[in-house]
Formats: structure tokens, C-alpha cells, sequence
């Protein structure tokens, strides 16, 4: 059997009902079609039929926003080698369908510039579209924390709904739901950090807990320069924003103290041992404590220190 121009004629389409072991019959039966004139319903009974792409159009609630390009290409060179191996989810929607989940590989196809691809058609109501979208990009990790803290708050405003339903409706802990909208109380520039994945989510709550907006976003910038963990920014946002340096004295700045805190903290968990660093950025020493001859022992080891010779 010839099979779909774009994919190749060696190209298999299988679901999770056509599996490898059910014989030749089963795999053919599942090949693409060779022509426009099968009907629509060609392979129904195996899970999936065949629709023009053109009549197949993105879900214009779809949570996600970045479809980053080489993954793309990567995956219609895949398709393009070895066939759509699972098919997409859509609802009819008039004489469209829309897709419910899979359109990265809609618009993998695209380039390809196929003519038909198998789909799996669901009758679905509005809110449970917006429903089933979101949760497959949330459990596949598509979505960035604000693209899925935007679906959640489309959700509440949409169709009503509580953080305790959503939470259900999802998967999820109200707690999670809660603390994923409070990051859209962010500013714009701190969210962008957090699309790009310079800053966590545990860092934004972090930001958030600055009662000073006007410092959120100071904080965040000197977060990210100095690349402190979400520990480390949760003690620096105890005293932030960090004193101002007074023009009239010599004394250190405070967060500089806080710096040489986290130092010590950094030291005293790499030797596993107690550590205390006294002094300020120009000089100062460093204390390890150690209580027996055994643990003496292990940090010469760890110095390099060998006490045999």
C-alpha cells in the first residue's frame, strides 16, 4: 500500500491499541492513506481516523504560548523518519476540529506540509477542553510557571471555578494551585526571568515575601547575579533591601555580612563539618571545628593532607 506523500512508504502510524505483534494485517491496516477518496472514518475501529490538516486548527485557549523552533524541526525530521506514532486529540467544533493535545506535533506536520494525519476525536464541552489542555501540557512539563499560572487563573475566571476545583480537577494540592497564581502578582520583567528559567518559582514566592514591591525586582536581579539557591534568597529576604552604604563611615555594608554567612554555610556543608568565618571582604579567617581524631582525620583527607608520611 502506497502510503501519505510527505511521510514516506515506510512510514508506520501506531496508538496504544495497535501494537507490534499483532501481525503484518494489524500494521498495514494502519498505514496512511494512499489517496483522498477513503472515507473519513478510514482506521476508526483501530482508535484514530484521517483529517486534512487544513481542517484541523489550534485550541485558541491553549495554555501554551512558546513552541521553541530546533525542538520543532527536531521533531518533524523524527515524524518525517518514522511516522506520527501516537495520534493527536481533537473536538469538532462546526466543520473545524480543535486540537485538545498535541499540537507541537500539528505543527511539526506542517512543516512537513502533510495532507492528512490520524487524529482521535473526543466530544468535549469548552471547559473540558481548556481542562484536558492543561493538564497534559502541565504533567508533560510543557508549560513555563506563568503560561500554567495563567491557564489556572483562565479557569477561575472562565468557568467559575474555586483553587479547591481547579486543584481537584487537575491533579494538584490547593496549595499548589494557590501559590502558582500568586506568581502572576510578579512584575512583568521578574515573570520574564521566570519564563526563561533564570529564576525559579521557589525564588519568585521568595521575591514575593519582600513587603516592598518596589524592591521585587532589585531583589530578583541581585538573586540571579549572584546565583543563590532558594534557601539562600529566603535568608537574604529576611533583611532585604540591603542597607545603604554610608558615604561618611568605613563600615561594610550589611549584606556583605550576609554574603560571608552564606560562605560559611557553603564551607561548612562541602567539609560536613562546623565552620566559622570571621571577618569581612578584605581579611578575616576561617574556624573548622572538629571533635575526635577520627574527624580530624577526615578533613586532612579532604585537604589532602596524608599524616602517614
Amino acid at each position: 500500500m502506497a502510503a501519505n506523500r510527505g511521510l514516506g512508504s515506510n512510514n508506520i502510524v501506531l496508538n496504544g491499541l495497535g501494537q507490534l505483534g499483532q501481525g503484518e494485517d494489524a500494521l498495514f491496516q494502519m498505514n496512511v492513506p494512499s489517496t483522498g477518496t477513503e472515507k473519513s472514518n478510514e482506521n476508526i475501529s483501530a482508535g484514530f481516523t484521517y483529517l486534512p490538516l487544513e481542517n484541523i486548527i489550534p485550541n485558541p485557549g491553549q495554555p501554551r504560548k512558546e513552541f521553541d523552533e530546533q525542538p520543532l524541526y527536531e521533531l518533524a525530521q523524527s515524524i518525517k523518519k518514522h511516522g506520527l506514532i501516537n495520534p493527536i486529540v481533537v473536538s469538532k467544533d462546526d466543520d473545524k476540529y480543535i486540537i485538545i493535545a498535541g499540537e507541537r506535533r500539528y505543527r511539526a506536520c506542517k512543516l512537513l506540509n502533510l495532507e492528512k494525519i490520524p487524529v482521535s476525536i473526543m466530544d468535549l464541552s469548552k471547559r473540558q477542553q481548556f481542562e484536558m489542555a492543561v493538564s497534559e501540557n502541565i504533567h508533560r512539563e510543557d508549560l513555563n510557571p506563568v503560561e500554567e499560572a495563567i491557564a489556572y487563573q483562565s479557569l477561575i475566571e472562565t468557568y467559575g471555578e474555586t483553587h479547591e476545583q481547579v486543584a481537584e480537577s487537575l491533579g494538584k494540592s490547593r496549595a499548589y494551585i494557590t501559590n502558582s497564581l500568586r506568581l502572576l502578582n510578579l512584575d512583568p520583567e521578574i515573570q520574564h526571568w521566570l519564563i526563561n528559567g533564570d529564576l525559579t518559582p521557589g525564588h519568585a514566592r521568595t521575591i514575593l515575601s519582600v513587603s516592598n514591591k518596589e524592591e521585587h525586582v532589585s531583589f530578583a536581579k541581585y538573586i540571579i547575579d549572584n546565583n543563590l539557591s532558594v534557601r539562600e534568597a529566603e535568608k537574604m529576604a529576611k533583611i532585604w533591601p540591603k542597607p545603604k552604604e554610608n558615604k561618611n563611615t568605613k563600615k561594610e555594608p550589611r549584606h556583605q555580612d550576609i554574603e560571608i554567612k552564606i560562605a560559611e554555610e557553603k564551607v561548612a556543608s562541602k567539609l560536613q563539618a562546623k565552620v566559622a568565618i570571621n571577618g569581612n571582604s578584605q581579611k578575616g579567617k576561617i574556624q573548622i571545628e572538629y571533635f575526635s581524631m577520627e574527624e580530624l582525620e577526615g578533613l586532612l583527607e579532604k585537604f589532602g593532607v596524608d599524616m602517614s608520611s
